[in-house]
C-alpha cells in the first residue's frame, strides 16, 4: 500500500481557513468593525476552532483583526492616522518601484504592463457599465490590481524591493480601503495613463505619476472609515452583546468544501 503522504504547508488547513477570512474581509463580506466569533465561523466553514483561532492570530499581527480582552475580536477599523500610514508608506516604496521599473524593466516587462493596464481599465469600466455592481467581478479587479503593482515591483530587479512590498501588505490594504463603504468609478485611462509613464518616460516622470496614482482619494478614504465608527465610540472599543449578532449575520466566508478539508488531515 502506498503511504499517504502529508500536504505541503502551503496547503495546510489553517492556511485555507486564513485565505478565506481574509477575503471576506477584503471583499466587504465582513465589514469594518463586524464581531468575528471563532465558533460560528467554524461552523460556517465546517471546520474546528482551532484552525480558526490560528487564521484570527495571523489576521491580527497582519493588522485585518484586532481583539480586547473580555470584549472580543472583530474586523479592524483602521484610524486616520493608520490609513495616512499606510498611504505614506505605499507611496515611499512605489514610487522607488516605479523610478527603477522605468530604469530597468525589460522591453517585454513594459509591454506586459501596458497590456495588464489596458485589461484594468477596461475590467473597470465593464464593472460600472453594468445595471447591478457585481462583488466577485470586483474582488476579481481588485486581485489583478495587486498584480499590477507586483509586476512593476518585479520589472526593478530588486529582490528587497518586492519582499518588503510584498511583506508591507500595503496592496492588500490599499484593496481593504477600497473596497469598504459605496464604490465609485475611477477616472479614464487611470492605469494605462500611470503605465505608459512608467513604461515610456523618464525615471522621474514614472514616480511623479506613481506619486499621483498612489495619493488618490486618500482623503475621501479616511472620511469613510469614520462611518463605522459608532457615535460617541472611539477605535479600539469593541461593543459587545445585540451587535455582535446583528453582524454576524452579514455574508460570511463560504465552507471549506470537502475535498479542501479533506485535504489537509
Amino acid at each position: 500500500m502506498t503511504p499517504r503522504t502529508r500536504t505541503a504547508p502551503s496547503t495546510s488547513l489553517p492556511l485555507r481557513v486564513y485565505t478565506r477570512i481574509r477575503d471576506a474581509i477584503l471583499e466587504g463580506q465582513l465589514p469594518p468593525g463586524s464581531p468575528l466569533s471563532r465558533r460560528r465561523l467554524a461552523e460556517q466553514l465546517s471546520v474546528s476552532t482551532i484552525p480558526v483561532s490560528e487564521a484570527l492570530k495571523r489576521l491580527e499581527s497582519e493588522g485585518f483583526v484586532e481583539s480586547r480582552p473580555r470584549a472580543g475580536t472583530r474586523v479592524r477599523i483602521p484610524t486616520a492616522d493608520d490609513i495616512r500610514g499606510n498611504y505614506i508608506l505605499r507611496e515611499a516604496l512605489e514610487t522607488h518601484s516605479a523610478r527603477l521599473f522605468a530604469e530597468t524593466a525589460t522591453a517585454a516587462q513594459k509591454a506586459g504592463l501596458l497590456e495588464s493596464a489596458r485589461r484594468l481599465d477596461q475590467g473597470h469600466e465593464a464593472l460600472f457599465r453594468a445595471a447591478k455592481l457585481d462583488p466577485r467581478r470586483h474582488a476579481h479587479l481588485e486581485k489583478a490590481h495587486v498584480v499590477f503593482h507586483i509586476r512593476i515591483a518585479q520589472g526593478t530587479r530588486c529582490r528587497q524591493l518586492i519582499e518588503a512590498i510584498e511583506r508591507s501588505r500595503v496592496l492588500l490594504l490599499n484593496w481593504l480601503f477600497g473596497s469598504a463603504g459605496r464604490l465609485e468609478p475611477l477616472p479614464g485611462r487611470w492605469h494605462q495613463d500611470v503605465a505608459e509613464a512608467l513604461a515610456c518616460g523618464s525615471p522621474a516622470e514614472a514616480a511623479e505619476a506613481m506619486r499621483v496614482h498612489v495619493r488618490f482619494r486618500m482623503d475621501e478614504t479616511i472620511e469613510r472609515f469614520r462611518q463605522f465608527l459608532p457615535v460617541g465610540k472611539t477605535p479600539g472599543r469593541i461593543t459587545r452583546g445585540p451587535q455582535r449578532q446583528t453582524l454576524e449575520k452579514n455574508a460570511a466566508p463560504q465552507k471549506l468544501t470537502t475535498d479542501e478539508v479533506a485535504a489537509a488531515t
